[in-house]
């Protein structure tokens, strides 16, 4: 019978390879990776570092800002354990940065800043060429034990195999592609989270999150969506039957602002084709969505809006405390005495709408085709 710690291991390396399919997102496969490695190995944050074309290490993921920042200056500085691993080609340690290596005692001084307390670095390898390095970070000294040494080599194989799952193409083109795509996804990740960090008043860890979740429910990889917010709604206006996403507008608001919330929407969705009803109809519904978010969820809400094919989309969301079943079936017409309820069942009437609620928030979607049949009923 195995141990729970070999099932965890096992049901990690069944999610890792559930995501090698035709059209995964590098850099959310080693993201992934990197966050496993924490659950699975007991240390306080992983990253990921792969070489590019030229064989300087680039930072492509890891488990936590401060890994993020420490790996960042191995990089720039070309110190630390995870450069002398990926010369060496072999593991390197430094299994207690109170009494650092000579070779690296700036690295050990902001690493233990950071709250780590020893270092290990694992090579990536294709065959016998190294390809990136995997590090792991504890808040303890101490060497890894054997058993989460050996599965720190595994994950390091997972890395490879994953940068290296199109087995049609001969292996160094593969490699060459994807490594080029997942740099150019992660200059635009960056951006993308600054944008969110700034507009959604969030931290860099928290937009990061918050990106990931739009990734999710949009059902689109990390790295377009990170596009999408990143570019704007600043390209010419346009009718797109191919599907790309197009993220029209992101931003918090509070009572003072919901004036500016419907005029925000109402030009987005002229700008891209719906007419002056449809407008009218779906800022009406926009707006009850926003109203009750102020009104049960603490006073302020956040707003994304998007494009994708015909439809359009708003998602309006708060931090309140959720609320009951009744609320859940908006199609049914409340009396006038149910003003929230009415609410509701007339963003209903407008739009597609489904309800995620709970104690930590509530999240409503709208979904509205352009040039809807709706256009022509009265909901005013």
């Amino acid at each position: 019978m195995s141990t729970p710690e070999e099932q965890s291991l096992a049901e990690a390396f069944v999610e890792l390879s559930d995501t090698l399919v035709a059209d995964y997102d590098v850099v959310e496969f080693l993201h992934l990776l990197a966050r496993r490695c924490v659950d699975l190995l007991g240390v306080r944050a992983a990253g990921i570092m792969v070489a590019d074309q030229r064989g300087a290490l680039r930072v492509m993921a890891s488990s936590s800002e401060q890994a993020h920042l420490l790996e960042l200056f191995e990089v720039e500085t070309d110190e630390g354990p995870c450069v002398d691993c990926y010369t060496s080609r072999i593991p390197v340690s430094d299994p207690d940065l109170d009494h650092p290596d000579p070779r690296w005692r700036e690295f050990a001084g902001r690493a233990r800043l950071a709250g780590f307390l020893a270092a290990h670095a694992i090579p990536v390898r294709l065959r016998d060429e190294v390809i990136g390095v995997l590090n792991l970070y504890a808040a303890e000294p101490g060497p890894l034990a054997d058993t989460t040494a050996d599965a720190a080599r595994a994950i390091a194989n997972i890395t490879a195999i994953g940068l290296l799952q199109h087995r049609a193409v001969e292996y160094r083109q593969v490699l060459a592609e994807q490594l080029q795509h997942a740099m150019n996804s992660r200059v635009v990740i960056e951006q993308a989270k600054g944008i969110l960090a700034e507009r959604l008043g969030l931290d860099m860890p928290a937009a990061f999150d918050e990106l990931r979740r739009y990734a999710a429910r949009l059902g689109r990889r990390l790295s377009d969506v990170a596009a999408a917010v990143a570019a704007g709604d600043h390209v010419p206006p346009m009718i797109d039957h191919s599907g790309r996403l197009r993220v029209l507008a992101i931003s918090r608001f509070d009572v003072s602002s919901l004036s500016r919330l419907r005029a925000v929407v109402g030009a987005a969705a002229a700008r891209h084709g719906m007419s002056h009803p449809e407008v009218a109809h779906f800022v009406l519904a926009v707006h009850e969505a926003a109203a009750n978010a102020v009104r049960h969820g603490g006073g302020t809400g956040q707003l994304l809006l998007w494009l994708t094919a015909d439809n359009i989309y708003a998602e309006i969301s708060d931090h309140g405390s959720g609320f009951a079943d009744p609320y859940l079936n908006p199609a049914i017409q409340p009396g006038t005495s149910h003003r929230d309820r009415r609410g509701l069942w007339l963003i209903s009437q407008i739009s597609t709408l489904s309800i995620d609620t709970g104690n930590s928030g509530t999240r409503l979607l709208l979904s509205y085709p352009l040039n809807s049949p709706r256009s022509g009923s009265d909901h005013e």
